[in-house]
C-alpha cells in the first residue's frame, strides 16, 4: 500500500472530515479522498460514488491497488443514489463541482442524508447557491476554509444539523459566515480582487447602452460591490477600534 497524495484542495476537504464509521465521496474522481481517509483512520469504511463507468473503473482500480477493497465500496449511481438507505454515510463529501450541481444533488437525495450526517462541500463556483440550500433546509454552517490551488481559489464548507440554524444575510451567503469572520489573508485577497473586477465590469457596462438587460446587470453588480465595500469598511472600523482601545 502506498500513501495517497492529495492536492491542496482535497487535503483541505479531508481536514474537515471528522472521525466517522462511513464516509461517502460523491463524484469521487479516482477514489483518492476515501482511500486517504481510510488509510489515516479518519473513516472506518468508505463509499466512492461515480456516475459514469469510466471513472468507476478507475476508482475500482485505485482502491484495489491500495488493498482497500474490503473497506471501500465503489458504486455506480447518480449523486446520493449510491447510498442504499438514510444515514448509511456518517459524513458525505461532494467536491469539485459547480454550486448549482451540488445543491441539486443535495435536493434530489436529501432523504438519504441522516440527521447526524456531516456534509463537507467544495463548490468550484456559485458558493452562495450551496449556502442558500443549506440554510433553507435547516443546516448550520459549522466551519469554512479557503484554499489556493494553482490559479484557482476554492472554498470548503462543513455543515451539520441539530443546532438551531440561523438565517444568513446576502453578504454572508456570498462571502461565507465563517470565512468573513476569520479574515484569512487569502479571503481578503480574493474579495479585493473581486472588488476591482466589479468596478471594471461596471465601467464597461455603463458604456454599452441602457437596455433592460444591461441595467439589470448594472444593478446586480452594484449590489455585490456595495456588499464587498461595506465588509471592508466595517473591518477597517473594527481594526481602528481595537487600535485606539490600546
Amino acid at each position: 500500500m502506498e500513501k495517497i497524495h492529495l492536492s491542496p484542495r482535497l487535503d483541505c476537504v479531508l481536514h474537515f472530515v471528522p472521525k466517522v464509521e462511513c464516509l461517502a465521496d460523491i463524484g469521487s474522481d479516482h477514489a483518492h479522498l476515501p482511500c486517504r481517509a481510510v488509510q489515516i483512520g479518519r473513516a472506518d469504511s468508505a463509499i466512492a460514488g461515480e456516475v459514469r463507468p469510466g471513472p468507476l473503473y478507475q476508482s475500482t482500480l485505485n482502491v484495489t491497488k491500495q488493498g482497500l477493497r474490503d473497506r471501500i465500496d465503489v458504486r455506480l449511481g447518480d449523486g446520493l443514489d449510491v447510498l442504499r438507505e438514510q444515514g448509511e454515510a456518517s459524513a458525505i463529501v461532494i467536491a469539485g463541482m459547480g454550486g448549482e450541481l451540488i445543491a441539486d444533488i443535495l435536493e434530489r437525495g436529501k432523504n438519504k442524508i441522516g440527521k447526524k450526517t456531516v456534509l463537507i462541500l467544495q463548490p468550484n463556483s456559485r458558493e452562495p447557491r450551496v449556502r442558500r440550500w443549506l440554510v433553507y433546509n435547516g443546516w448550520t454552517i459549522s466551519d469554512e476554509a479557503i484554499v489556493n490551488e494553482g490559479h484557482h481559489v476554492y472554498e470548503v464548507i462543513q455543515a451539520n444539523q441539530g443546532s438551531k440554524p440561523r438565517l444568513l444575510s446576502e453578504p454572508e451567503l456570498m462571502m461565507g459566515p465563517v470565512l468573513s469572520s476569520k479574515q484569512d489573508p487569502l479571503f481578503i485577497k480574493k474579495w479585493k480582487n473581486r472588488e476591482r473586477r466589479l468596478s471594471s465590469i461596471l465601467t464597461a457596462l455603463r458604456n454599452t447602452g441602457q437596455s433592460e438587460e444591461v441595467l439589470k446587470k448594472i444593478e446586480a453588480n452594484q449590489k455585490e460591490l456595495q456588499w464587498i465595500r461595506s465588509y471592508f469598511e466595517n473591518k477597517g472600523a473594527q481594526e481602528e477600534r481595537k487600535r485606539t482601545a490600546w
